[in-house]
């Protein structure tokens, strides 16, 4: 992302501005004038920027007044034959969540023309197993009709969002815009453990499905997210908040178990 584009982004998750202004400064990113219309909010949210244009006449996020209990979050997790330079998503699988409850479940193999051998050992995912598999193009197109506007979740969230944006951005479908939360860092805010790799978070909270599949991996981090959201703070309120708390609170104490 364009560090104009993040500077402004960053700037609208912490005040509302004026529409003029945010009209000159869009205009002036060029990543985004290529791609949309910047006067066309329907357009910023379609590519995940929950922007709103408030009655006075201001510009901001949504985020900034939508409570924790009202947001949508998507939790995801993806699957790859490789890094970004060098592979491809092969999995993708997401949960909608919202106040406790799971709305809706996404999950899809893409098309790839290999998968290294490591990585069938670790995912258990085959070439066979993505014979039928629609393009890539098909399924990140998919994923971003079901992600939409919500607050995109992921374990690491900069792999999965990073990986899934650059992704969408070379099949000319434009980056991802969502506002993001990493639930390991919300984890060390919250959950006090010796380590926060899933898989240890899932044997500390007793979280019981297989490891390495992209949909079982999505719903074990919407699961830590659920513990997370009830070890929150009484301040922290809004989604922008949870977001800023996720980034810059004081981690909590580790309980190293004696013996």
């Amino acid at each position: 992302m364009q560090k104009d584009l993040e500077n402004l982004i960053n700037l609208l998750a912490s005040k509302s501005i004026n529409y003029y202004d945010f009209i000159t400064k869009a205009k002036h990113i060029n990543e985004i004038n290529s791609l949309i219309e910047v006067k066309s909010f329907t357009m910023w949210q379609t590519l995940g920027l929950p922007i709103i244009k408030l009655d006075n006449g201001k510009v901001t996020l949504k985020t900034r007044e939508t409570s924790i209990d009202e947001a949508i979050f998507c939790v995801v997790d993806i699957e790859t034959s490789g890094g970004i330079k060098d592979g491809q998503i092969i999995e993708i699988g997401a949960v909608k969540f919202q106040n406790g409850k799971i709305l809706d479940k996404f999950q899809s193999f893409a098309k790839a023309k290999s998968i290294p051998e490591n990585i069938v050992e670790l995912t258990g995912i085959t070439l066979d197993d993505l014979k039928d598999a629609p393009a890539l193009s098909s399924v990140i197109e998919k994923f971003k009709i079901f992600l939409s506007d919500s607050v995109f979740v992921a374990h690491n969230a900069k792999f999965d969002y990073n990986f899934i944006s650059i992704t969408s951005k070379n099949l000319g479908l434009g980056p991802l815009l969502n506002r993001a939360i990493c639930t390991i860092n919300l984890a060390r805010r919250t959950i006090s453990a010796e380590k926060y790799g899933l898989s240890s978070l899932k044997e500390l909270l007793g979280i019981n499905n297989a490891h390495h599949r992209a949909l079982n991996d999505a719903i074990s981090a919407c699961e830590i997210l659920k513990v997370c959201l009830k070890n929150l703070p009484w301040n922290v309120q809004s989604v922008e908040d949870l977001i800023e708390f996720s980034k810059n609170a004081k981690t909590v104490k580790i309980i190293t178990p004696k013996g």
